[in-house]
């Protein structure tokens, strides 16, 4: 019971699932003839589809998240001593369906970047975490198995590589993978996820007393801000459920124990 109000109110906190409540009630009220009652939802659905949809508000809650944390620099970082992806972007399923080399989801790049890290640092140890538990997608399609896949046509040993295939959540890859880590705390870590994710990854990782380098990708915004700027509909509203789900996470991580702070920032120098 608590997991389904849980589902729930994680479903009507998304800007876009919000809005579309707003209508439907708005259109029920309308059906008993709650008029006014009617008339507020339905403008108030309106004015949040314009502007969240269509509006540069959505950069304004992603803009904070994407740049927290900036890119490694290769030319003058020292090199990895293990490198932890969090997420594959990879649809396993699909690609086995079409016998497809490689086919990608969202945080597409995770892989092909990893392979590149891979080949640049051959010494790296390399956690690999997607997937969740149960039965679908099972064996040889789960989310790890297309990691691992895809490394070797990249050509980086399967023996490189070890697995957390069966993480609830972000919270549980991080746990996971930590546990892969092992004594190797003390070593040069890169941890790779998406960038509007990598404060809440860190923050959790140093609540464990773990300080890995983050290694964004997934950029899902570029500066300058413009305000005149306009998204597609689902576009906006898909760029803003992003930022508005993991605001939420971040303050429920902090609020909960699971992070060391709110809003964490870079290891100062």
């Amino acid at each position: 019971m608590l997991n389904y109000l849980k589902s729930v109110v994680s479903f009507a906190a998304m800007p876009s699932n919000f809005l579309f409540l707003l209508v439907v009630f708005g259109l029920l009220a309308l059906v008993v003839r709650y008029r006014r009652t009617a008339i507020t939802m339905l403008s108030l659905a309106v004015l949040g589809f314009l502007a969240f949809g269509y509006s540069s508000i959505s950069e304004v809650l992603i803009a904070p998240l994407v740049t927290r944390f900036p890119p490694v620099d290769l030319a003058t970082a020292a090199p990895p001593d293990g490198i932890i992806v969090l997420g594959s972007g990879l649809n396993e399923v699909h690609a086995a369906y079409y016998g497809a080399l490689m086919e990608l989801s969202s945080d597409g790049e995770a892989i092909p970047v990893t392979a590149l890290l891979a080949q640049r640092f051959p010494n790296a140890r390399l956690i690999l975490s997607g997937g969740a538990p149960g039965p679908f997608p099972a064996v040889p399609t789960r989310d790890v198995d297309g990691m691992q896949r895809v490394l070797t046509e990249y050509g980086i040993a399967r023996d490189r590589s070890m697995i957390d295939p069966n993480s609830r959540s972000t919270f549980d890859r991080i746990v996971n993978t930590l546990a892969l880590v092992g004594e190797d705390r003390d070593k040069r870590w890169w941890v790779i996820t998406s960038a509007h994710r990598m404060p809440r990854v860190i923050g959790t990782y140093r609540q464990a007393g773990f300080e890995p380098i983050a290694y964004p990708i997934d950029f899902k915004w570029v500066p300058p801000f413009d305000p005149g700027y306009t998204y597609p509909l689902t576009g906006g509203l898909s760029l803003t459920d992003v930022a508005v789900h993991e605001w939420l996470a971040l303050i429920s991580y902090a609020l909960s124990g699971k992070s060391a702070s709110i809003f964490p920032a870079p290891p100062a120098p």
